[in-house]
């Protein structure tokens, strides 16, 4: 029975990797995240110091930013529905259960995100690698290959995050423009409740205590996102913080099973209708 299910959602996540590569969802972003970087190419020699942190931050933003554009503008597409795209209907019909169709569209979606942050990481490291040998070593003293495999780890975490976030409003909302609205105000709140949280427990008064409780408590739906940016360890002398960077992502895919199960049991009372 377990493996029957796991051919299912195996057939259906195929299919999904097969029409994200027909409709070069993948090879478009990579094809700006490239004319980014090379534009940043033409730019570096007017920094005046620390060019290997402002090159390793520069590439991981846009990395970044190519990730939001594939979860937003094509994740959303294929994983909401409406009364005008009746794909759904035929996903869900036998022998397919709902449950299969959650977890399949997910793992479909999660290998077209790792084949797109996979690419980014190559085509990264090699401009990378092209800026520290044209400069002289003070000006890029430091690289660490771990630590920018480990960052890389960080920023596919938070798209994760935000890919489960996508599945479990897709499967209570009809319509991708009400998914694509919540999932960017989900990732606002998330990036910007940590600087709340600090504002009011840096407030002297003591009324302030229960707002900062009541923060701390909206954190566990919201979590901080800001965590999983090891970005700053790339190109550092110091040792990186490893107990805290586990902490995190071990918190972070505990929240995103637990979201999953939530899409799951939505979809499973949902009438499609």
């Amino acid at each position: 029975m377990v493996f029957r299910n796991i051919q299912r959602i195996v057939a259906l996540a195929r299919l999904i990797v097969l029409d994200g590569m027909r409709s070069h969802a993948v090879i478009g972003l990579l094809c700006l995240a490239l004319m980014c970087e090379i534009a940043g190419l033409f730019f570096f020699e007017f920094i005046p110091r620390d060019i290997g942190r402002v090159s390793s931050d520069f590439i991981f933003t846009i990395s970044l930013f190519s990730g939001f554009v594939f979860l937003f503008f094509y994740a959303i597409q294929v994983a909401s529905w409406s009364d005008d795209k009746r794909l759904i209907h035929t996903f869900l019909a036998r022998p397919l259960s709902r449950f299969e169709y959650v977890i399949g569209c997910f793992v479909g979606l999660v290998v077209l995100l790792l084949t797109l942050n996979f690419l980014l990481c190559l085509t990264g490291l090699g401009v990378l690698m092209m800026i520290k040998s044209q400069i002289d070593t003070s000006y890029f003293s430091s690289f660490s290959l771990g630590y920018y495999l480990w960052a890389w780890f960080g920023v596919f975490c938070i798209e994760f995050t935000l890919l489960s976030i996508i599945l479990l409003f897709s499967s209570a909302i009809r319509g991708s423009l009400m998914v694509l609205i919540l999932s960017i105000s989900y990732y606002l709140i998330c990036t910007g409740l940590p600087v709340v949280r600090q504002a009011v427990l840096d407030a002297p008064r003591e009324t302030e205590k229960f707002i900062f409780s009541l923060l701390m408590f909206l954190s566990i739906l919201f979590p901080d996102l800001t965590r999983l940016d090891f970005k700053s360890i790339v190109i550092s002398q110091t040792a990186a913080p490893w107990g805290e960077m586990f902490v995190s992502c071990g918190l972070i895919f505990s929240y995103i099973m637990v979201t999953l199960c939530l899409a799951c049991f939505i979809y499973s009372r949902k009438d499609l209708r």
